[in-house]
């Protein structure tokens, strides 16, 4: 319970390894929400007969959208996993200060 209430009070809760399993499990998500948007394109495309050729320019916002994502989750983990390591080593100097 303490874990959750930490979760929602923005302080740090995950470790290295935490940060590690949430951004490939970010990234599993958005190649499988790719994989259904084209795969819904592409069947809207089929029942109109329109080829891959004529819709070809609308995939680059498409994909732009999920780089900028991805590269946005991937910079804010970073910056979590700095931020947990720089806590760490604060954390280490004042035990070996206090000793």
């Amino acid at each position: 319970m303490r874990v959750l209430g930490d979760f929602f009070a923005l302080r740090p809760v995950f470790t290295f390894w935490g940060l590690r399993l949430i951004w490939y499990v970010y990234l599993t998500n958005t190649i499988i929400q790719a994989y259904i948007a084209l795969e819904q394109v592409s069947q809207a495309l089929a029942q109109r007969g329109v080829s891959w050729l004529a819709w070809s320019p609308n995939l680059f916002p498409l994909i732009l959208g999920i780089l900028v994502q991805l590269g946005l989750v991937r910079l804010l983990l970073e910056v979590a996993a700095i931020i947990l390591s720089t806590a760490r080593h604060s954390r280490e100097q004042a035990r070996e200060t206090s000793s």
